[in-house]
């Protein structure tokens, strides 16, 4: 998610978020979902909504900044 998220950051394709994360379109999908529900990542499409596009929220700009500050700690006490 957490990839997601840094890579919708200002804003990205579906087709540019699937090769940079990785993923299936169907993995893509369920964690757009999820993301999208809890309003870390928000939908844009054009008017005739053939075109997709997604952007991180300044609610997912603070989780990612509190699950950067987690791995530090995590990274560090190993």
């Amino acid at each position: 998610m957490a990839i997601i998220l840094e890579s919708a950051n200002g804003g990205i394709t579906k087709t540019k978020l699937l090769t940079r994360a990785n993923l299936t379109n169907g993995q893509l999908r369920q964690y757009l979902d999820v993301l999208i529900t809890k309003k870390l990542v928000v939908q844009l499409a054009d008017e005739e909504k053939r075109h997709l596009a997604y952007r991180t929220t300044e609610k997912g700009i603070r989780y990612l900044s509190i699950y950067s500050t987690l791995k530090s700690i995590a990274v560090f006490q190993q």
